[in-house]
């Protein structure tokens, strides 16, 4: 099966989706190409993703039902845990929907360079008071004169020549939060995939704990049993009796924590891939994880790694954002040139609107070009430049953040494997097995 990045965070969700429909692909080779797609800009940077062991399949898996309660176990495989994460996740359908959102702002901002046209009509009836005296004009208005009935049309076209910048950093950017928020679905994409394979591996890790505080129990229970046969046969004690009970109690106290554990990481597994359950059902994980590994080839360019990480250039892009809405802020202070242009259309009837609408036709023409430029008073200018720059702090911290995070993972993730290395040369562990779809 090729690998290959795919750009469009979109497309990936489709694509993947897919991928785990298809039954002649095992969940493996699903959730190797999933890990391969949220981690793209990790192998742009000199990362390769390693075909790695998986464990048998066919081992005896946890038994599902070993806690007795009202709870049913309902038994999920991954790739369908997988395929409800990718569709319900709620932090992801958000994820998604602010791709969306920030496309139709660059839409919007781009209109701003285009000139707006508009016509209007109307039919007006004008009766004056003195019953047909001379005509007065009173700045825009018209007193006096006969009776009549007007028809009124007018075509019109604005263009904003000029607005000393506020439309390019506008437009710059709603471009910058299109790459914003698509990092940051590739981000939610990977926290998504990420925290739900760490769900499903804490509850196959506590079901097999409850199988084993299960078993130990039941074991010594049969010890508590032969005890006290053999305190009745004379061979034993009292004080062997005690201890062999209070093993027994101890053993079931830790089995009833382990089944409650149990549900903990059940509902758990529902939140990280958006699924729901009842009141009286909860998962059971029914197979091991694949378990990928990333080799870097080179150690050396950490910081590379660090900043092709999707929520880092998330950030980074945020920062770009609050750039372009500080200097559209500070431009608001300069000129504006607006051109426009009206034809104005004119019928008239003393008795008739019929009559006034058809006998309409072209009258007036206008052509304006204003020069605008605010002097006083500039409150609002002014706060809207406070408040963009401490929005531009506010990008920038959280960028510096995002990087903390980002390589403080990192780190731990090859510091874990690493020690995971370390473990298995000493143990002797061979594992060289790679499943083809």
């Amino acid at each position: 099966m090729g690998e290959r990045c795919i750009s469009d965070p979109t497309h990936a969700l489709r694509t993947l989706d897919k991928m785990l429909k298809r039954s002649a692909c095992s969940v493996t080779q699903a959730l190797q190409a999933t890990l391969l797609t949220v981690m793209c800009a990790t192998s742009a940077h000199g990362v390769a993703s390693v075909a790695t062991p998986v464990p048998d399949q066919d081992q005896d898996l946890p038994v599902a039902g070993v806690c007795a309660g009202p709870d049913l176990p309902q038994p999920l495989e991954l790739a369908e845990a997988v395929q409800h994460a990718l569709r319900n996740e709620p932090q992801l359908i958000v994820a998604q929907q602010e791709v969306v959102e920030a496309r139709s702002d660059v839409t919007a901002a781009v209109g701003s360079f285009l000139p707006t046209a508009s016509l209007s009509l109307m039919d007006e009836k004008y009766v004056p008071a003195n019953g047909g005296g001379p005509v007065i004009v009173v700045g825009n208005n018209i007193l006096g004169g006969p009776q009549t009935r007007s028809a009124y049309g007018a075509l019109s076209v604005t263009w904003n020549v000029m607005n000393s910048g506020r439309d390019v950093a506008g437009l710059h950017s709603a471009k910058a939060g299109v790459r914003a928020a698509t990092s940051g679905l590739d981000s939610q994409l990977a926290d998504t995939l990420s925290g739900l394979l760490q769900a499903y591996s804490d509850l196959y890790e506590a079901q097999s704990e409850a199988v084993h505080d299960l078993q130990a129990a039941a074991l010594l229970k049969q010890i508590y049993g032969r005890a006290q046969e053999r305190y009745r046969s004379g061979n034993g004690t009292t004080v062997a009796i005690g201890q062999a009970r209070t093993a027994e109690l101890d053993a079931e106290q830790t089995f009833n924590r382990a089944c409650r554990v149990l549900t903990e990481k059940s509902a758990a597994l529902a939140e990280a891939g958006g699924l729901r359950l009842s009141g009286q059902e909860r998962f059971a994980a029914t197979q091991l994880l694949p378990m990928p590994l990333m080799e870097a080839s080179d150690p050396g360019p950490i910081n590379a790694i660090i900043e092709g990480t999707p929520a880092v250039v998330a950030a980074k892009e945020s920062v770009q954002v609050a750039t372009a809405k500080f200097q559209q802020a500070k431009r608001s202070f300069g000129p504006s040139i607006v051109f426009s242009a009206r034809k104005d259309y004119l019928g008239q009837d003393p008795d008739s609107f019929g009559a006034a609408n058809h006998r309409i036709a072209p009258s007036d023409y206008r052509v304006n070009l204003g020069f605008e430029q605010p002097l006083f008073p500039m409150a609002t200018e002014v706060a809207a430049v406070d408040k963009a720059r401490a929005g531009l702090r506010k990008a920038q911290a959280g960028y510096d953040q995002a990087r903390l995070e980002v390589q403080t993972k990192l780190e731990n993730a090859l510091a874990a494997r690493r020690e995971a290395v370390l473990d298995n040369r000493s143990w002797g562990w061979i594992t060289s097995v790679s499943t083809p779809c």
